[in-house]
């Protein structure tokens, strides 16, 4: 009985609240937030929660040799380790026509320890600015909406890796920045599955970039600098990155001016061809490789 109670209370609390915001929500014109020469326009901002984890082809990046080392240890493989970034953006509707543009930041660190024989760590910062411009599509009948895009990718990733070696008392580090600019092309697509009181619709997103990327890459041992080491002060790829988001949207909050949506979902993209060099005195070299980021992602959205 008091369970029955409480759930008639919290029903009774959400009619009357969505009630009461309904009756003082005003009309779409004493609301707009838009200038005279904008016209016909709307806007939103978002902020996304993304929680992923940075992992490598073949997940045998690390390679000790030339080391005395357990059998259990020549090959150094970093665990899987989901850790926390952010997204926020904001678009404008205009008409049919969307501009968006976003940022992300991720900071990721990893590291592996065989005690009294090799310490592995590595620090990845990630940056990622995305401008895209599109037409959206509706589709009336079935309830659907597309909106093809296409629009700018900047990316800058550092990484460092630390390797110590200490039944050998060697210590080495390698850093790699990468800055890469290109352009994109993709789609959002968006199914509304229910639009009820709180709407809730199926959305995806699928991209594809091609980067050219600029990377310097330096390398340190435990006695200096070492140029002639597989060093290289500038060198240059094309990088690929495919891109895929899947999720649900759900509408909070709606009316002529104002609405609230949140969204979870998956996200995964790869960067291929991308550049890593490692110390070359006790790690084995590896010029290339592929870098791939996938994880969660949690957003909310504010729309005028």
């Amino acid at each position: 009985m008091k369970l029955f109670k409480k759930i008639i209370s919290t029903a009774l609390l959400c009619a009357t609240a969505t009630l009461a915001a309904q009756n003082c929500c005003p009309s779409q014109n004493d609301c707009n937030p838009c200038c005279d020469w904008f016209g016909d326009c709307a806007f939103s901002v978002f902020a996304d929660y993304l929680y992923w984890d940075v992992c490598r082809s073949q997940n045998d990046l690390y390679k000790i040799n030339q080391v005395p080392v357990s059998d259990s240890a020549t090959m150094i493989n970093l665990p899987t380790k989901y850790q926390s970034g952010y997204r926020v953006g904001g678009s404008i509707q205009m008409d049919c026509w969307n501009f968006l543009i976003r940022y992300a930041s991720l900071d990721s660190s990893k590291r592996r320890s065989f005690p009294d024989e090799v310490d592995i760590s590595d620090e990845f910062d990630y940056s990622v600015v995305d401008i895209d411009f599109g037409r959206t599509i509706y589709f009336n009948n079935c309830c659907a909406i597309l909106t093809p895009f296409v629009g700018v990718k900047l990316g800058w990733i550092d990484e460092t890796l630390v390797a110590n070696v200490i039944s050998d008392f060697q210590v080495a580090t390698a850093k790699n920045n990468l800055s890469a600019y290109g352009v994109t092309l993709g789609a959002n697509f968006e199914w509304i599955i229910c639009d009820g009181c709180i709407s809730t619709s199926f959305v995806t997103r699928g991209a594809l970039s091609v980067l050219r990327g600029s990377f310097h890459v330096a390398q340190y041992d435990n006695v200096g600098f070492e140029p002639g080491n597989g060093f290289f002060d500038d060198a240059c790829a094309i990088n690929f990155v495919p891109e895929i988001y899947v999720g649900l949207d759900f509408g909070l909050f709606d009316c002529d001016c104002f609405c609230l949506n949140a969204q979870i979902g998956y996200e995964a993209q790869v960067w291929n061809s991308y550049l890593f060099l490692q110390p070359a005195n006790f790690i084995e070299n590896r010029a290339s490789g592929t870098l791939g980021l996938n994880g969660l992602v949690a957003r909310f959205e504010i729309g005028f």
